[in-house]
């Protein structure tokens, strides 16, 4: 049976999820006039009606048009319920405005909307992408059918087809079988029911019941490093967003700097951030390099004491080192105006 304070079961008790609105509104309960917003009439009438006469039958009626001005419910079941007039209204057919749904789910779980969510499986789309850091990237998906069976198809077909973990959305847990959510955790990825997390706020708008990290935990654990040391490399939370423009790099003594990516701040060691000679330990010829990037500011050509033609291949190695701390696409230099020399595409200084 529907829970009558919360929307998110109705839309797996809804065939097509299109109904009048005597049946979203019976469905959805306490919840109606919060959710009705997400709905919208598709341009069709209805054949049925449910029945509303008090003490009726509880099946549904066929609708009967005789003019616009005289419509009626008349009873299928044979137990006799009385026929009752309709409005032109209250035959008009609603839809759940599933782009709408989409976008607020996106703007709720701060995913990066998708250009074209359809996929090729019913009742699913893939609403957007979890990005946490640079580099991790997520699908993120939504699915609302009517039987387990139906669910268990989907999660077939997304395991079998989705190289990466991914977060699958439910309206609720009903349709969730031991058997889907087995093979979604051997994928590292999860269920999330809506109806456990998700408020509908009215005007087209969710709100969450919960903190979105809380939510998000299980996957996250799962599936993110942690910023702490792992064999003395660091993982450096870089935001999704960031370009080399947003590094930030000021050398602290010359085993140690301090890094800026827009708001996420830290001070590393050059063993941290994989520039350590895996013989003796100490700094590579990249940590050097780097160095010396520092001392002049970023840019680093002939006229620098610290140039050297063996520099090329130094550089080369040292934007992978960089590539792989921060995660930021791109090389993270390029060549001056007069192609003498070198300049880094972030700031970098000695501290002063």
């Amino acid at each position: 049976m529907c829970n009558t304070k919360n929307p998110w079961p109705a839309l797996e008790a809804v065939p097509g999820l299109a109904a009048v609105e005597a049946e979203w509104r019976a469905k959805f309960g306490d919840g109606y006039e919060s959710a009705k917003s997400f709905l919208r009439p598709n341009g069709k009438l209805a054949s049925s009606h449910p029945c509303t006469v008090q003490h009726g039958c509880g099946c549904e009626h066929d609708v009967v048009i005789h003019d616009p001005e005289d419509i009626v419910a008349v009873c299928r079941c044979g137990r006799g319920c009385e026929t009752f007039p309709l409005k032109r209204s209250e035959i008009v057919v609603y839809e759940l405005d599933r782009a709408a749904l989409d976008a607020a789910i996106v703007e709720t779980f701060k995913l990066i909307k998708e250009s074209d969510s359809r996929t090729d499986l019913h009742g699913t789309t893939r609403i957007g992408v979890y990005s946490p850091y640079a580099g991790f990237r997520f699908p993120v998906y939504l699915t609302i059918q009517l039987e387990p069976a139906d669910l268990g198809g989907v999660v077939d077909a997304l395991t079998g087809r989705v190289d990466t973990p991914f977060m699958l959305l439910v309206p609720s847990r009903d349709l969730c079988t031991a058997q889907a959510e087995k093979l979604l955790a051997n994928r590292k990825s999860v269920f999330i029911p809506l109806s456990e997390n998700v408020g509908f706020a009215g005007n087209r708008k969710l709100r969450l019941l919960r903190p979105l990290e809380d939510i998000l935990s299980p996957f996250r654990t799962a599936n993110l490093p942690s910023p702490k040391d792992n064999g003395g490399v660091v993982f450096f939370p870089t935001p999704p967003d960031a370009t080399w423009g947003d590094v930030s790099i000021k050398l602290k003594d010359r085993h140690t700097v301090s890094v800026r990516v827009k708001s996420v701040t830290g001070v590393f060691h050059y063993a941290q951030m994989g520039m350590a000679n895996k013989k003796n330990s100490e700094p590579t010829k990249q940590w050097e390099l780097l160095e010396a990037f520092a001392d002049e500011h970023g840019v680093l050509d002939w006229s620098s004491n610290k140039a050297d033609r063996r520099n090329q291949k130094r550089r080369e190695i040292l934007a992978t080192n960089l590539r792989d701390f921060f995660r930021i696409e791109g090389d993270p230099f390029r060549l001056t105006d007069d192609g003498k020399g070198w300049q880094a595409l972030f700031l970098i200084s000695p501290d002063e």
